[in-house]
């Protein structure tokens, strides 16, 4: 049928009608799309404010020291170290690495997936002006260089007057396969924070397959929260010269073939007794795990502690399972003194042991551990008895099972406790702080309740 003058006005007006009808409506709001991302190549020194994108993949190429400024690196920023470099933020700078759950910001070895291994790059150091116990040959406070570097590197001094110092903010951070050894005992770890005042905030970080140590505080009063240290070659948290910080919700996991102690602690080697600010650590609901491998294994002793030269440390709510040869050793004069002090003094509270050098059951930790080059017991205490100090009616210390859902599993580590748990049993745990830094709802004995805060940002490739 052909169509009438009336048929063809009919449609002109209902086109008409659907146009204007269309201009009132909203348009779609269409993004553009993204820049493509870049591979920046990193060489030089940082001197002022910088940004670092997370369209980018930044290479550092060698020993990178930011020197002045804010180094910002936004979320889901991937950051790959060649070998022999490094992340250094001085005394004068700042870092704001603040990445979030969805998006952390991840420090890795610039090799492919798959040949990745510990100790293909440094680590991520950080240095401040806090208060540290080295002194000078007249016995007058000085500043001290930052282990991992030569002597003659400009840059690497820390320590200082302010114990609020800023080091700047580290927070939803991972780092991976790093670790820097100059010489012997003279290293980097995958995060080393040197004379880092109170106002730096480290919180949900992961260090995964360092070289070296997950975590060491050389002195300073940094305060550490919600940190994962799965299988390190040497150590989880190292601190020594003084350091006073708090900590809150710290995991470490050792595996089979390397690791050495989960807690390294020291005040000063060199006046273990009178080096002042004393390293005194208050820490609060802390997990660590062992191997449960067979002695000797791992080529070193692998127990939970090595408390030495004349460390302090008042300790809560931890859950200490599966060390091969031992649980804790106080070791030297000095560190013996502290666990009678009032003043600086050294205990663990609260806490649950098992299964460390196979003892399940009983009312003590066990007998010395560590052995000389020769593989005798060495006597560093003049017989002080850790196990039965530790497991003093005072203490409050359980010697039972956990129940952890998966804590020996290297590859899908779950570190929370099963339903009916003793951890969880509130009325054996300690009441952390209720002002300031700690979460005094923590009413329960390791780093993970109710809650898994690991989830969602963690991971543990093998290589």
């Amino acid at each position: 049928m052909k169509p009438t003058w009336k048929s063809l006005l009919l449609g002109s007006l209902v086109a008409l009608n659907i146009t204007a009808c269309g201009d009132d409506e909203p348009k779609p709001n269409v993004q553009p799309e993204p820049e493509p991302g870049e591979t920046i190549e990193v060489s030089q020194k940082i001197t002022g404010d910088t940004t670092w994108e997370a369209k980018n993949t930044y290479v550092l190429k060698t020993h990178i020291f930011v020197e002045s400024g804010t180094l910002t690196i936004q979320p889901g920023t991937v950051i790959k170290g060649d070998e022999g470099s490094s992340l250094a933020v001085t005394t004068n700078a700042k870092i704001n690495a603040s990445g979030t759950r969805e998006k952390p910001i991840v420090f890795t070895s610039s090799k492919a997936a798959g040949s990745r291994s510990a100790g293909n790059w440094g680590g991520l150091v950080l240095l401040g002006k806090a208060p540290i116990n080295v002194k000078d040959s007249g016995g007058n406070p000085t500043t001290a260089n930052i282990e991992g570097y030569p002597a003659s590197q400009a840059g690497i001094a820390y320590g200082g007057q302010d114990a609020a110092h800023d080091c700047g903010k580290v927070k939803y951070v991972r780092i991976e396969f790093a670790g820097f050894k100059l010489t012997e005992r003279n290293e980097l770890n995958g995060l080393t924070a040197g004379g880092c005042g109170s106002a730096t905030e480290i919180d949900y970080v992961q260090v995964h397959k360092g070289a070296d140590d997950g975590v060491e505080m050389f002195g300073g009063t940094a305060n550490l929260k919600h940190v994962v240290v799965t299988q390190p070659d040497d150590d989880g948290l190292d601190w020594d010269f003084g350091y006073s910080g708090k900590v809150q919700f710290l995991i470490v996991q050792q595996n089979p073939d390397v690791g050495n102690f989960a807690f390294e602690s020291d005040n000063n080697p060199n006046d273990a007794l009178n080096s002042v600010p004393v390293s005194t650590p208050e820490v609060w609901n802390v997990t660590l795990i062992g191997s449960n491998a067979e002695p000797g294994k791992a080529g070193k002793t692998q127990a939970a502690m090595h408390l030495k030269n004349g460390t302090a440390g008042k300790m809560n709510n931890l859950i200490v399972a599966y060390f091969t040869d031992g649980a804790a050793d106080v070791d030297g004069a000095a560190t013996v003194g502290r666990t009678t002090s009032t003043t600086n003094p050294l205990f663990i509270r609260n806490s649950i042991f098992f299964d460390n050098a196979n003892i399940t059951s009983g009312s003590t930790l066990g007998s010395e551990f560590q052995r000389s080059s020769s593989g005798a017991l060495v006597n560093n205490d003049a017989d002080f008895d850790e196990g039965a100090f530790f497991m003093s009616a005072s203490s409050q210390n359980q010697l039972v099972d956990p129940q952890l859902n998966a804590a020996l599993d290297l590859e899908r580590p779950d570190f929370s406790p099963r339903a009916g748990s003793p951890a969880l049993n509130a009325d054996r745990a300690g009441a952390p702080p209720s002002s300031g830094f700690f979460d005094a709802n923590a009413r329960f004995i390791g780093a993970i309740g109710a809650e898994d805060w690991t989830e969602g940002w963690t991971a543990f490739p093998a290589d």
